[in-house]
């Protein structure tokens, strides 16, 4: 004779209705034993209860894990991932010394990690300067900050292609004065000793010059064109174009006629130096010729400090295509101090510091 155990099982309308009652009812109570053991155990927060729940997730899906680990492996034993390292190399310009030639080195800021992507919203609000008018921009604020200079000292270097030959490195103690605009120079080699004084609106717009040696012997002080070929000798440029403030004026001026996006490439270093000062270097190049520009490319270096160019460099346009530019000028203005209080015996020849006389 069957057993209640088997008569519930062999009939099943009698025995599934008990079953689910005692499985609801304890269900009921489990649950109800779950929220007394929580609100019995004490709890620092939201954490604490969330690493609960996350436990319980855990526990119930190990059996899911446990099938699935062999397809994860699998997968990991698939082909190599992508990395940063293998990306593509962002290339920059070497920072230190200035030299006719600008090297390459790989940038190494994007091997760490790849960049983080932005929201697309946050990225098309931002708008890059574009070059030209960055370049624009920065001689124009020179230009603005030049206009609170009254004078300066320096040692002015100056190399110039004349004729196609490159000078000798000239190396002069230099004054200058904005208004009336004057100059003084002193040169340190070659030439030692020879002076040369121009001031705007006097000496009849005159340079007041003297040579060394047994030349200084013979002529003592000359009075002498801007403009004359004896003046001339060794230069680009006669002295009235001389000095920082013309510098920016011409650069400004040529740069505002010169540059386009279309036919310049411009490239901008803000981590160089020119002996001890840091500086920002702006290059500029011309893809096509044009009749009137002056130069093939133009390296100006802007002190970050003073806000002033210190170094200029001019390029000849190349001989052929894929030769190296021949460098036709390059100044500095090294050991720049600002408003010294130069007067007007700084810029006289009967300053008994000179040599203006005639043995």
């Amino acid at each position: 004779m069957p057993t209640d155990r088997c008569r519930s099982r062999d009939e099943p309308g009698s025995g599934s209705a008990i079953s689910r009652t005692r499985a609801g009812v304890m269900l009921l109570a489990g649950t109800l034993s779950a929220a007394s053991v929580l609100a019995d155990t004490p709890s620092t927060g939201p954490e604490d209860k969330r690493a609960s729940s996350e436990k319980v997730a855990a526990d119930s899906s190990k059996a899911t894990v446990r099938a699935g680990s062999s397809t994860a492996k699998g997968t990991a034993r698939g082909g190599p991932t992508s990395s940063p390292v293998a990306a593509a190399q962002r290339l920059a310009l070497t920072t230190g010394l200035t030299s006719t030639h600008s090297t390459l080195k790989p940038d190494l800021s994007t091997l760490s990690k790849p960049a983080a992507s932005k929201p697309a919203a946050a990225s098309a609000s931002i708008v890059e300067e574009p070059p030209t008018a960055r370049a624009l921009r920065l001689i124009t604020a020179c230009q603005s900050r030049f206009e609170n200079v009254i004078d300066y000292t320096c040692t002015f270097y100056k190399r110039e292609r004349i004729n196609g030959r490159l000078t000798p490195l000239y190396v002069m103690a230099m004054k200058a004065r904005t208004k009336p605009k004057s100059i003084y120079f002193k040169f340190v080699d070659p030439y030692k000793g020879r002076e040369a004084i121009f001031v705007e609106g006097q000496n009849d717009g005159k340079i007041l010059a003297h040579d060394v040696g047994f030349t200084k012997f013979l002529a003592g002080t000359l009075e002498l064109e801007p403009s004359s070929s004896r003046a001339m000798e060794d230069n680009r440029h006669p002295i009235t174009d001389a000095g920082i403030g013309a510098l920016i004026d011409t650069v400004a001026r040529r740069w505002a006629a010169e540059l386009s996006s279309d036919e310049s490439v411009i490239v901008f270093d803000s981590d160089m130096t020119i002996g001890p000062r840091h500086c920002q270097l702006i290059e500029s190049i011309h893809t096509r010729r044009q009749p009137d520009f002056l130069f093939y490319k133009v390296r100006l270096f802007i002190d970050s400090e003073l806000n002033l160019p210190i170094r200029f460099e001019g390029y000849d346009w190349p001989r052929e295509p894929g030769a190296p530019a021949d460098l036709a000028e390059e100044y500095s203005y090294i050991d720049l101090k600002l408003n010294v209080g130069l007067g007007n015996i700084d810029f006289d020849a009967c300053n008994p510091q000179y040599s203006f006389s005639r043995f």
